[in-house]
């Protein structure tokens, strides 16, 4: 049926407007279009005229259709399941610890920032003049990777830093070992994720015996969003990595030291977090580690 008029639209059956929701809203697994994972308004177009509902159908139509049901095919947002049972012991085990810092101890929050390409561009960058952005190279050489192991005080936002080849827990001791020949006489609190190689008995062992105590506190699984060594990381990147070109992993080293050892001395601060979501409220006598 067409309207009458000009700007005439063509109407089509409750049928076919239930094909292209119906075909919209599929799982990934269920989608049986050549193979498609995601579809256009255009792959949908053709799957509707093909099941028989309409001869033919514009992707104009479709995308109408879609838009008067608030379908958006095209995008996607992620999710994860929680897996951990102890999640919320464990996350307010650590927020308690960045609220209250335990007394006459050390914070550190580690992790690695492992396979750190060592890029150098093929041909030298062009430096900004005046009013023209700096130029690279396109095209770039890998010379291999280094591994970054790194601990943030938490009270200071210090950062202790040490490259590898690998990272397993061989490394993990030494560097451990380094960290506390820097500060042998304290008492520590250590945040890790489960990494394999964090859970070994070799290191489990080096920190029961080590005196003064070292405490090993456990981020739930999925949350190394609470890791604030992982802020520092984004901070490594995004002021020192992004635009480094080196020629070797050798030379990636001492950039990376290049960098430790004035944000150390000059731009090192304790990290005060914002939240978007929902707030995280811990109760004071749930954890008194203040005292510990």
């Amino acid at each position: 049926m067409i309207c009458p008029g000009r700007d005439a639209r063509r109407f089509f059956p409750p049928q076919a407007r239930h094909v292209v929701v119906s075909v919209a809203c599929q799982e990934g697994r269920e989608r049986d279009f050549s193979g498609f994972s995601q579809y256009s308004v255009r792959d949908l177009a053709r799957l509707v005229a093909g099941r028989g509902a309409v001869i033919t159908m514009s992707p104009a139509t479709v995308q109408r259709i879609l838009a008067e049901m608030v379908l958006k095919p095209h995008r996607v947002r992620y999710w994860l399941t929680r897996t951990d049972p102890e999640f919320e012991r464990k996350m307010e085990e650590i927020v308690k610890l960045y609220l209250a810092p335990p007394r006459n101890s050390r914070l550190l929050c580690i992790d690695e920032k492992t396979g750190l390409q060592a890029l150098e561009r093929r041909y030298p960058t062009l430096p900004m003049r005046q009013g023209q952005i700096e130029r690279r190279e396109f095209e770039y050489v890998r010379h291999g990777v280094v591994d970054l192991f790194a601990a943030f005080d938490v009270r200071t936002g210090q950062v202790f830093g040490q490259c590898y080849k690998h990272h397993s827990n061989v490394e993990f001791r030494h560097f451990l070992r380094g960290l506390r020949a820097r500060d042998p006489d304290r008492r520590w609190h250590l945040i890790l994720d489960n990494a394999s190689y964090h859970t070994k008995p070799e290191v489990l062992e080096w920190c029961a015996a080590q005196r003064p105590k070292i405490t090993l506190h456990w981020l739930p699984y999925h949350g190394s969003w609470l890791n604030q060594v992982e802020i520092w990381f984004s901070i490594l990147s995004r002021k020192c990595l992004r635009r480094a070109s080196v020629g070797s992993t050798r030379e990636l080293r001492y950039v990376l030291h290049r960098f430790i050892d004035p944000w150390n001395e000059h731009f090192a601060h304790p990290f005060k977090w914002t939240y978007t979501g929902k707030p995280l409220a811990v109760s004071p006598q749930q954890f008194d580690l203040a005292a510990a």
